[in-house]
């Protein structure tokens, strides 16, 4: 009997890829505002424990590819903190332009390690399928 009280392997890289798309997003907003007086960088806040067990429970769901996807269930709802900032310029922006390229790399570097393994799983599906490559 299959358990589909959980979400499946992919269903979990989906929805971190996800959040790691929109924390891009919010990071390179963070940089085109660099000279923006009065701008404060965000965030997003980290996934914790119960935001993973509230996605991770059954709830509604999307049985027509024509059913409108609530945000909910869209692992992009993920909501913005104020980024942490060592100081604030006179004009009132706090952007660390060096503090926001090194989270950009690093989102970027868990980006790839996600879809790297996303792949990985897909081959050993192609494979399961197929068989022996002989």
């Amino acid at each position: 009997m299959v358990d589909t009280s959980s979400p499946d392997l992919n269903t979990l890289l989906v929805q971190r890829m996800a959040y790691l798309n929109q924390r891009q997003s919010v990071l390179a907003e963070n940089v085109a505002n660099t000279d923006t007086p009065g701008y404060k960088a965000r965030d997003l806040a980290p996934i914790s424990f119960g935001d993973a067990l509230k996605q991770a429970s059954i709830g509604m769901a999307v049985t027509d590819p024509h059913h409108i996807v609530p945000p909910s269930m869209a692992g992009v709802n993920i909501k913005t903190i104020k980024a942490e900032s060592s100081e604030t310029l006179p004009n009132g922006n706090n952007v660390d332009v060096e503090q926001q390229m090194m989270e950009v790399s690093k989102t970027a570097v868990d980006y790839q390690g996600i879809t790297s393994i996303y792949k990985a799983i897909g081959e050993l599906f192609n494979l399961a399928l197929k068989g022996s490559k002989t």
